[in-house]
């Protein structure tokens, strides 16, 4: 009878644990939804009229700006990282090209992803990105 009173309460004790963890991917994942305009982070030159910007959407499906080209891929909110399968491949100019570069590198290496008051950080490492949010979503 004792085991399996132990074995009850390890039970109720792992749901509950699960549904918090569940409850806090949940608001990380809402946290990170929205339309987020680069401001910062890896040499952005700034040679382009439109900024370079990553949208995300509630099923973590993202897409964005390089400067040049255009992506679109998948954010995997738990572990901070992105999948980006699909980048437009336009002739850009070479600081285009340096500025678009650094931003994949450091989306596809990404460790870690952050919000602080609508700043959203995407860290690499040894590079990071700094977002910042456009919009209410």
């Amino acid at each position: 009878m004792m085991k399996k009173s132990k074995f009850c309460l390890l039970i109720l004790l792992a749901i509950s644990l699960t549904g918090c963890f569940s409850n806090q991917q949940l608001k990380k994942s809402t946290q990170l939804v929205g339309e987020w305009t680069l401001k910062g982070g890896v040499c952005i030159p700034g040679v382009t009229k439109h900024k370079p910007k990553l949208d995300i959407n509630a099923d973590m499906k993202v897409s964005g700006f390089t400067g040049c080209n255009q992506f679109k891929g998948r954010l995997i909110a738990a572990d901070g990282s992105f999948t980006l399968p699909s980048v437009t491949r336009r002739i850009c100019l070479p600081e285009l090209v340096t500025q678009e570069e650094n931003m994949l590198n450091v989306l596809r290496s990404a460790t870690s992803i952050e919000v602080i008051n609508n700043t959203l950080v995407v860290d690499s490492g040894n590079k990071f990105l700094v977002f910042e949010k456009t919009n209410a979503s």
